[in-house]
């Protein structure tokens, strides 16, 4: 991960790749969840990249973590969810519990319990589309 933080301090997020974006997105989102739920994901910096995330899950098939992910979203306004953090926080903070609190927790419970296979199908992406990941292979060991 050091890697693309790195590039993202030298180039930005938009020099990444289609697959160094999936990587670093599904990677912040898991992080983030699995820390503290939805709520935190939103909440925190990684929430900018929701669109992203949906996107990603979509590509590598994880369509039950994209439909959760998805129904979240639509509890912002025009199931927009805001890149600009404060606006994002003050939109998420603005919700009655029942959307903020409440279903968000269900969709929480429903994410833990999917036991999508999300890694292992990150992992079938990775290896169908190296060319996406050159700043990793200049990571590897030679062999």
């Amino acid at each position: 991960m050091n890697v693309l933080t790195e590039a993202i301090a030298l180039h930005g997020y938009d020099s990444f790749t289609p697959g160094e974006r999936l990587y670093f997105t599904t990677w912040w989102f898991f992080a983030e969840t699995n820390g503290g739920g939805l709520h935190q994901f939103f909440f925190n910096d990684a929430g900018r990249f929701a669109e992203d995330v949906l996107e990603s899950l979509e590509r590598i098939g994880g369509t039950r973590t994209a439909c959760i992910l998805r129904r979240a979203m639509a509890i912002f306004p025009g199931s927009r969810v805001p890149t600009d953090i404060l606006e994002r926080r003050e939109v998420l903070c603005d919700l009655p519990d029942e959307l903020q609190w409440d279903r968000l927790g269900e969709l929480n419970t429903e994410l833990f319990q999917s036991r999508e296979p999300l890694v292992e199908r990150i992992e079938d992406y990775i290896r169908e589309h190296p060319h996406e990941f050159a700043r990793f292979q200049e990571l590897r060991a030679p062999d």
